[in-house]
């Protein structure tokens, strides 16, 4: 099993300013990847987020890294500049990988460098993403951290389409807010 490094992008990085429950959404996202930590597969994680959610509290308590920022763009590079190891998993705040994501990743991280990156798209919410389940948009990414500094972005979808995430993850990740 290969190890990564992650980084959760707070809800309220999408531009249009602090979003209720912002703290909420993240701290619920961080609890969806202890299991990940106790397998050992996740070594570190990086919060990025607005100063008005508090949320350097919450990195504090967690034992998390925390990172000020304006928009997602510039919070990911002082992130990624920051993180332990070259394999980053990175979450948009709000969603919660569903049971079995350490499995998958820990499983997965030895060949992403090879491979490129991988998205883990939201669990289906309506009748075409049911339809196309490999068309819903991207909740996260697993990919090398020189993948994600090139390929910028505003938002996570945007980032993994840069990214060319050629493969899915068979693990989906849930809205929880």
């Amino acid at each position: 099993m290969g190890m990564f490094s992650a980084i959760i992008l707070s809800p309220s990085l999408g531009g249009g300013g602090p979003v209720p429950h912002a703290s909420e959404a993240l701290v619920r996202s961080l609890s969806s990847l202890v299991r990940a930590a106790v397998v050992g597969v996740l070594r570190d994680v990086t919060i990025v987020g607005v100063a008005a959610d508090d949320l350097a509290h919450i990195a504090d308590h967690a034992g998390c890294a925390f990172v000020e920022a304006a928009d997602a763009q510039a919070g990911l590079a002082k992130a990624l500049a920051s993180t332990r190891l070259p394999l980053v998993f990175t979450l948009e705040g709000g969603y919660a990988p569903l049971p079995g994501f350490a499995e998958e990743a820990g499983d997965l991280a030895p060949f992403i460098a090879d491979k490129g990156a991988t998205a883990m798209r939201i669990n289906p919410e309506t009748l075409l993403m049911r339809l196309f389940p490999d068309q819903a948009p991207a909740a996260g990414v697993l990919a090398s951290r020189a993948a994600l500094l090139a390929a910028g972005g505003r938002n996570l979808p945007e980032i993994t389409r840069r990214i060319h995430a050629r493969s899915t993850m068979r693990i989906r990740a849930q809205r929880i807010i």
